[in-house]
């Protein structure tokens, strides 16, 4: 890509780019509240989940076809239509993710440990890809793409679904902030003050696993809980409140996207990955200051 100058580069993969800058401004948000109510490790296997069920939907998709004439009588005819293929997914990818955090949320209530129910979900969700990829007569290339983060080649209709579901996600989470800071933090003081505990929890479920659904299958698993994930850890280090922490967190997801495109064109690196490694590199300074967390 030497003879392909910056101008060009971003005009070849200006939705994947614009997609991956959404997802970074957004999906920080989402982790800083996971990491208040101490499940950010949810970031890890819920991508995972989502895409274990697209990978399900690719081996159903014959038989939901011919059985239910969903979506198309003609499988291989539905996969040529962006728009046909992507809600396809996108139903497999939110059933799993809500099913899977659900699960995860019921053998957390019974006393099962945070480590263990989610390294036995991310184990059983990666089997599980590899699979149904395995005897899914479709899709087996997008499922390897998204594995590997390469994102570079999105088209405008997977940006409008990233850019759509980052902007209601955070309209919500802009008007319900403070109740679903209190739940998240206190959940006994949010029942004193007579908040819907439940119905909040509920929402922010609902919130996560609409991002994580429509992430996963536009974006992949990796760049996903990456943002879910680094972004806020680095952030925790050297916030002194909850807006300076949820605002950091932001911050480190839009310097993620922008240092991993420019590692991404430079080295030649697959765009999800590379987004990933420049996050990581946020959690540097925090290990050498060894600031104070708030």
């Amino acid at each position: 890509m030497d003879e392909i100058s910056w101008l060009e580069r971003i005009e070849l993969f200006r939705w994947a780019l614009l997609a991956a800058l959404c997802a970074g401004l957004v999906c920080p948000w989402i982790g800083s509240f996971l990491l208040v109510r101490r499940t950010s490790f949810q970031g890890i296997a819920l991508p995972q989940i989502s895409l274990a069920g697209v990978a399900l939907g690719f081996c159903l998709l014959p038989w939901c076809s011919r059985v239910l004439g969903w979506p198309s009588g003609n499988p291989e005819a539905m996969l040529t239509d962006p728009h046909m293929a992507m809600n396809y997914s996108l139903v497999w990818g939110g059933l799993f993710s809500l099913a899977g955090l659900g699960l995860l949320l019921f053998f957390g209530r019974r006393g099962e440990g945070e480590t263990a129910r989610i390294a036995a979900a991310f184990a059983l969700a990666n089997a599980a890809i590899y699979i149904f990829a395995r005897y899914a007569p479709f899709g087996r290339n997008e499922i390897e793409e998204l594995l590997h983060g390469e994102i570079q080649f999105l088209g405008l209709h997977e940006f409008e679904m990233v850019a759509v579901t980052c902007a209601c996600v955070a309209v919500l989470l802009g008007l319900f902030h403070k109740d679903l800071l209190l739940v998240s933090y206190d959940s006994d003081s949010a029942r004193i003050l007579k908040k819907s505990v439940l119905g909040f929890e509920a929402l922010l479920l609902v919130l996560v696993a609409l991002l994580v659904s429509v992430g996963t299958m536009t974006l992949g698993p990796t760049l996903l809980f990456g943002l879910l994930v680094l972004p806020p850890l680095s952030a925790r280090r050297f916030a002194r409140s909850m807006r300076q922490f949820q605002l950091l967190s932001a911050a480190g997801g839009l310097f993620s996207v922008v240092a991993g495109v420019v590692l991404s064109f430079e080295l030649d690196l697959p765009l999800g990955a590379a987004i990933v490694a420049a996050g990581g590199l946020l959690l540097l300074p925090g290990f050498v200051l060894r600031t104070p967390r708030a």
